[in-house]
Order: C-alpha cells, then sequence, then structure tokens
C-alpha cells in the first residue's frame, strides 16, 4: 500500500501543488528495518570477549564479516573511559618493553584493579572483565582490529578512510567488508601514528607514507591525512602467519593431491630447483612453504622476502628480510638484489626467495646455473608466460639459464559451489632447451581437472628417470617409493596431523628411518 501512494499519488499530487504555485510538503517515508542477515558461520577469536560471524545479506547475497564483542551500556563507556585515563597518567612502564605478551596483560590488569581500588570505582565482576578486555585490547593489542589481527583466517586488513568499512581478505571468502570502522579522521590519524611508533618509524604530513613492519611480524603500508590519499588516512596490513600451512593442509583441501605430494617430496629429496607460478592470490607462497618443508633438515637455507611470509622448521635457516630507507633520500636502504647476493656468500644449499620481478632474479638464476638449489615463486598465469616475463625486463634471464629449473608448479584460483578454491593446475618439468631457438621444452607431468575435481598423473616423468638412473635403481623401485611416501601422507591427513612442527618431524624421521615411519603409518599408530 506504502509503495502505490509513493509511486501514484504523491507524484500527481506534488505535480499538482507546483503548477499552482503552492509550497512543496517535506514527506518523510517511515524507516525501514533492515533486513535480517543470514548466518552462514562463527568461530571464537578471543573467546569468551571477541567472535567473528560471518553472515550473507538474503537479496543482494553479499558476504559481511562481523566482529562481535561485549557490549558496554553508558555507565560501562563512562567507566571505561575514565580507567584509561588514569593509566595514561599514572602508568610509569612502558607496555612496549615487556617482552612476552602474557606479563603485559598482567601487569596491565593489576594496574587497573589498583586504580579501581584507589578511586573507589564501584564496578560488578562482570563489568570489570569486560573492562579488562577492552583496555587490554586498547592499550596492548591493535585497538579495534585487534579481533582482525586474531584471525588466522584473515591474510590482509585494509582501511581506506575514515567512516569506510574495513575490508579483509579471508582465506575462504576472500575480499570483504567488517563491522568494523574508524568514526573519525581525527582517530583513524592516532591510529596510525600509534602504529607506526610500535614498528619504530615516524609518519608526518611532511612524509606521509611509511612502510613499516610491525612487532607480530606483519607488514604494513600507512598514509597518513590527504596529501596522498584524498579520502583519508589509509593503512593495509599483510598478516604475518606464525602457524603455516602444510602439505597436510593442501592435502585435506585438494589444492594437491597425495599422489602429487609424494612426487614432491622424492624430487626434492634428490635436489631440484622449483618456480612455483600463478595470479594473485593463488596460493603460491603457501604451496612454496609446504614445499619448503621436504627439504632436508641438515641443509642450510636462506630466504629473501620483502614481507615475511615463510615460516620454516629447519635449523639451519637464515631469514632475511629486505628494509626500506631512512629519511627522503631512502639511505640505507636493503633490496631483494642485495639479499640474493649476500646469500651466495653463505654457501647455502637452497636460496629460497618469496617472489622474484626485479634484478634480483638474475643473481638467483645465475647461481642455479652453477650449481646451487633454489626456489621461487613469480606472478604468471601459465608456463609460457613464466618464460616471457623471465627474459623481458627488468629480470632479462637469459635463455640458457632455463634449463636451471627443475620443476614448475602453476596455481589457479578459481571458484567451484559459489566457494574460492585454490588447486595446483599444472606439474611440469623443463627437461632441456631446443637446439635452434633455445625455446625451453617443457614435459607435463600431472594436470588439474576442473570436471572430476582431481589431479591426474599423465604417466611420464623425466626427472623420476633422470634421478632412477643417477642411483642406478628401477622405474618400478621409485614408483613403490612414492607409494610409501603417499602412504604416509595420507596417514598424516586421516589422523588430521597438520600442525608444521608435527610434519616437519615426521619428514625429518623418514629421512631418518624411513621403515619405522611407513610401520606408524600402516598401522595408523
Amino acid at each position: 500500500m506504502w509503495e502505490f501512494f509513493i509511486n501514484l499519488i504523491i507524484p500527481n499530487y506534488l505535480g499538482e501543488l507546483h503548477l499552482a504555485g503552492g509550497e512543496v510538503p517535506r514527506v518523510e517515508a517511515p524507516a525501514r528495518k533492515p533486513r535480517p542477515m543470514v548466518l552462514k558461520e562463527a568461530y571464537p577469536l578471543k573467546p569468551p570477549y571477541a567472535y567473528a560471524a560471518i553472515k550473507r545479506d538474503p537479496i543482494t547475497e553479499e558476504i559481511i564479516y562481523e566482529v562481535v564483542e561485549p557490549t558496554l551500556m553508558e555507565h560501562e563507556k563512562a567507566v571505561l573511559e575514565a580507567i584509561k585515563k588514569k593509566l595514561l597518567d599514572e602508568l610509569r612502564v612502558s607496555l612496549d618493553s615487556f617482552e612476552d605478551r602474557e606479563k603485559a596483560e598482567e601487569f596491565l590488569k593489576n594496574e587497573i584493579k589498583r586504580i579501581v581500588k584507589k578511586y573507589k570505582i564501584k564496578v560488578s565482576e562482570e563489568t570489570l572483565n569486560k573492562l579488562f578486555y577492552y583496555i587490554t585490547r586498547d592499550f596492548i593489542g591493535y585497538g579495534r582490529i585487534e579481533p582482525l589481527m586474531l584471525d588466522p583466517l584473515i591474510e590482509d586488513i585494509s582501511c581506506d578512510g575514515p567512516n569506510i568499512p574495513i575490508y579483509v581478505w579471508h582465506r575462504d571468502y576472500e575480499s570483504i567488508p567488517t563491522n568494523v570502522k574508524f568514526e573519525s579522521e581525527e582517530e583513524l590519524s592516532s591510529f596510525i601514528i600509534r602504529l607506526a611508533y610500535r614498528a619504530g618509524k615516524h609518519i608526518s604530513i611532511a612524509n606521509p607514507i611509511v612502510e613499516a613492519r610491525l612487532p607480530d611480524g606483519s607488514r604494513a603500508v600507512l598514509t597518513l591525512g590527504t596529501e596522498v590519499t584524498r579520502r583519508g588516512s589509509t593503512f593495509t596490513i599483510r598478516k604475518f602467519r606464525r602457524e603455516p600451512f602444510t602439505i597436510v593442509d593442501l592435502i585435506r583441501l585438494n589444492t594437491v593431491s597425495s599422489q602429487m605430494a609424494a612426487y614432491f617430496w622424492y624430487v626434492i629429496e634428490h635436489k631440484c630447483s622449483i618456480i612455483v607460478a600463478g595470479a594473485i592470490a593463488s596460493g603460491k607462497t603457501t604451496l612454496l612453504n609446504c614445499l619448503s618443508m621436504f627439504i632436508k633438515p641438515e641443509y642450510k637455507i636462506v630466504t629473501v622476502e620483502e614481507t615475511p611470509e615463510l615460516n620454516l622448521p629447519h635449523e639451519n635457516w637464515i631469514a632475511s628480510v629486505t628494509r626500506t630507507g631512512y629519511g627522503p633520500e631512502g639511505m640505507g636502504a636493503i633490496t631483494l638484489f642485495d639479499l640474493v647476493k649476500a646469500a651466495l656468500r653463505q654457501r647455502p644449499d637452497y636460496i629460497i626467495v618469496g617472489e622474484v620481478r626485479g634484478e634480483e632474479a638474475y643473481v638467483l638464476f645465475q647461481a642455479m646455473a652453477t650449481g646451487h638449489l633454489g626456489f621461487c615463486t613469480i606472478h604468471a598465469e601459465t608456463i609460457d608466460r613464466i618464460f616471457k616475463r623471465l627474459e623481458s625486463k627488468p629480470m632479462n634471464i637469459p635463455r640458457i639459464f632455463f634449463e636451471a629449473i627443475d620443476v614448475i608448479a602453476l596455481q589457479v584460483r578459481t571458484e567451484r559451489g559459489g566457494r574460492p578454491i585454490r588447486r595446483t593446475k599444472v606439474v611440469a618439468e623443463v627437461t632441456g632447451l631446443e637446439p635452434e631457438t633455445l625455446n625451453p621444452k617443457v614435459l607435463e607431468v600431472f594436470r588439474w581437472d576442473p570436471v572430476s575435481d582431481t589431479h591426474v598423473y599423465l604417466g611420464h616423468s623425466a626427472k623420476l628417470e633422470e634421478i632412477a638412473a643417477e642411483k642406478g635403481i628401477t622405474m618400478e623401485e621409485v614408483e613403490r617409493e612414492l607409494e610409501r611416501r603417499r602412504l604416509v601422507l595420507e596417514w598424516l591427513v586421516r589422523n588430521n596431523m597438520r600442525d608444521y612442527r608435527t610434519v616437519a618431524a615426521v619428514i625429518r624421521e623418514y629421512y631418518a628411518d624411513p621403515r619405522r615411519v611407513l610401520m606408524k603409518a600402516r598401522v595408523g599408530a
């Protein structure tokens, strides 16, 4: 009825009134109730205080990430602000000076109790616990975005300005808005200045763009004010994953098959260089990290990254990260090129570069061509595109160096059943170069079939044949060994033994005593 009145009666009435020279009245439509959202899933972030609720709009199908935190009454908000003010006035110890977060939280709780007692603030036990949560969140954690930082399924956090919903990149739902936002430019700018301070950086109107590494290892790009970002201050945080995915996770998710994983394990044991390629967010670095766990524990590894994402269980591992320069001239900057050159002087067995895209690629390939082993990722959506990128500026890799690549894994991100998935689309080997053109000869070993969502072994591997010839064994013996490793991997999957320390321990034990591990896998122990 209301829609009929709005669409037909009012336009006619207003038209007649306008022609008669009368004053047009202001008409307000009744407020519509917001559509109820459909809850897709919920999970704890910091129970019993912070939870994530993934909701779907039933009309638009938009997915929204809601942070659920304790509700504060007006008098509780007033008490919270009063205690915060007293803490700022009376705290004589910097909370950043505590190496252990638990100790910092314990100290802060004792200070809150002291202030409550000193100023005779009347609060219930329930309210006090809520105040503990919010004060700890704001004084020790990352304030409004602390729940997002705690969510292991969130990879990136992006704020585009004040009063704009913060967006996150979620492993299951990709880019989605949240119910978290900064209400004013003043609040957002204050938060960004604090982020920069915690990272040991200075940001100002004179220097409005800062790249920083946060205390937890996450990488942040910060902008202040409207000098370079017209909608106001912004930040983007690439989170560091402390509990990395393992090959067990990838098998469970069907990113790779157990047969494919066994192949990777075997060829990596026998020393090979691997490139992982794919589009943005296709799972390149995740696969790279998983494959790195197959490297023998006694080998020396040097990793080179701009953003620290690789997390290896090896003791003999040097984790090197680039550094931005200081001042307007960028003095003291350390680039990927610098780090790869330095890595060569450290006699590594493996050099792993998080992503090649510049002159550091030439140094890496030169090292691989002279006997070093290398892993890296590259942005390329096809195998042909990999080689075109490598030989183009600024990498400029001569074709003669392509022979240094043993295996290529091509990642793809797509959808299945309305959910984003990541798959290893192709595993291929570089078997040599064409004599006249120096074009690389590529042999596909595995290919993902999108119809059946399975990974198909194409029946031939030059790398496995090369290993068999070097070891003086038959291909039947190689295939039996691959089957044994597949059995071990499937045992890990069946028993949900996915923690990276556990997976690394099993791989280490298999290298030392394969029969014992195989026996455990067969009996399910």
